[in-house]
């Protein structure tokens, strides 16, 4: 075969640059320490490399979550260490209060130290972390958690969160929440005060309890009226399409009256609250009771107060008791205070602010659980992390024993092809001409 000068030239040129290619891809392998610089070295390793890699990032996400939820609970346990030494100071005046010996202006001076600590316990419900979210406010972070509500019968404290938790992600199958909502540690908490037990719901939030405590202690007590509470939280609203929502109420022992919900759609427990007292307006019962939004619960609650008080509703025609959280029939009675209203109501308060203490320590407890289950997340990710990381190492790391005598036999076999090129060169025929 005949191979003319000008194909032999470009055979030695091809063979240089192919080992240039090869040698300068050996070269940027030992740079970078890496086997595969494109998907075409190793295909199905480049695959592996990329799941590897992404489960990697996934965990050190997992993992910076997962620091953000400890900092989180360590802080609500700091705080709820707080309201533990609130109650426990209001718990050692109540038993203070209750000497025979003090005076009234003594009761009254220990009232205005009770004051300073609902005070004080409002602000610990009201806590924000750094982000400016109002820790026990559930979802609705944005919202304190707490206010004074002076339109309420009888006025108190509302809560204006809501009953979730949020679930941090710290794990593929792991998530924990970050926190505890208001209504769990604050405000559902069974009672055994008049005004808890009247309303049928047997609870009371510890900011009532402690503002009964202090008005107790000045000398000031409300006779309980009739009054019912629903149980379901409705402060999401309500929609009611298929047409106007009835039911009845009775008051004192009277005749029932039918009160109507027109068809539509409510915002918030204050809306629909509005609307059954214009239906109320509406009916026979004008002026003998009236619909109020607490804390997210529906309440009926009568004009009259005292034993003879009662509020009865039945007979749902709509779903209106069942999405409030009524029993159909259900009865609200009011109360007498008793021959020793001062006494009556401290000792409840005692009770109501051990059960408070409790659900706090139970709290509490929950909340060193779950920073144990971080601990242990925490070191399952780390192995996870470390295997992880192995795996990727030896699928996509660079033999550097392999590589460096792959490099010194590449440049070797480029110095040759050069060589050979410099003689194929010399070889042409214009060279022996004379």
């Amino acid at each position: 075969m005949r191979i003319s000068t000008s194909l032999a030239q470009q055979l030695g040129i091809n063979a240089m640059l192919d080992q240039q290619t090869k040698l300068s891809k050996t070269q940027l392998q030992l740079s970078t320490g890496q086997r595969i610089l494109t998907p075409s070295d190793d295909p199905a390793g480049a695959v592996r490399a990329l799941d590897l890699t992404e489960t990697l990032e996934s965990n050190r996400q997992y993992q910076s979550t997962l620091q953000t939820g400890r900092n989180r609970l360590e802080f609500e346990d700091s705080t709820l260490e707080s309201a533990d030494n609130v109650l426990q100071r209001a718990r050692e005046l109540a038993v203070q209060s209750v000497n025979d010996t003090l005076t009234t202006q003594d009761r009254q001076a220990i009232g205005q130290e009770v004051l300073q600590l609902r005070d004080e316990m409002l602000g610990l419900a009201n806590t924000k972390n750094a982000n400016g979210e109002y820790i026990f406010s559930g979802y609705r972070s944005a919202t304190p958690a707490y206010r004074f509500d002076g339109t309420l019968i009888p006025p108190g404290y509302t809560y204006q969160g809501d009953a979730n938790q949020r679930q941090l992600q710290v794990g593929a199958l792991c998530s924990i929440a970050d926190g505890d909502s208001g209504f769990a540690v604050f405000e559902d908490i069974p009672s055994v005060g008049l005004a808890a037990t009247t309303t049928g719901s047997g609870k009371q939030s510890v900011l009532d309890t402690l503002n009964t405590l202090a008005d107790a202690l000045a000398g000031k007590f409300t006779v309980p009226q009739g009054t019912i509470r629903g149980t379901a939280d409705v402060s999401t609203g309500v929609v009611y399409s298929g047409g106007p929502v009835n039911f009845d109420l009775a008051v004192d022992g009277g005749s029932a009256a039918t009160v109507t919900i027109p068809a539509g759609k409510y915002a918030n427990a204050n809306a629909l609250a509005s609307a059954i007292n214009t239906g109320i307006a509406s009916s026979s019962l004008n002026g003998t009771v009236f619909a109020q939004a607490k804390s997210g619960h529906i309440e009926f609650v009568s004009a009259t107060s005292g034993a003879a008080s009662t509020v009865t509703i039945s007979n749902d025609a709509g779903g209106f008791l069942t999405a409030a959280g009524f029993s159909d029939p259900q009865t609200g009675p009011g109360a007498d205070l008793g021959a020793d209203p001062f006494h009556d109501t401290v000792t409840a308060s005692l009770t109501d602010i051990d059960t408070a203490l409790q659900r706090i320590l139970d709290t509490r407890a929950s909340v060193g659980a779950r920073l144990n289950a971080l601990d242990t997340q925490e070191n399952m990710n780390a192995k996870f992390m470390t295997d992880t990381q192995a795996n990727l190492s030896e699928t996509q790391d660079l033999d550097y024993a392999e590589a460096i005598s792959r490099f010194n036999v590449q440049q070797v076999a480029l110095q040759a092809a050069q060589q050979a090129y410099a003689k194929v060169q010399g070889l042409s025929l214009f060279n022996y001409l004379r």
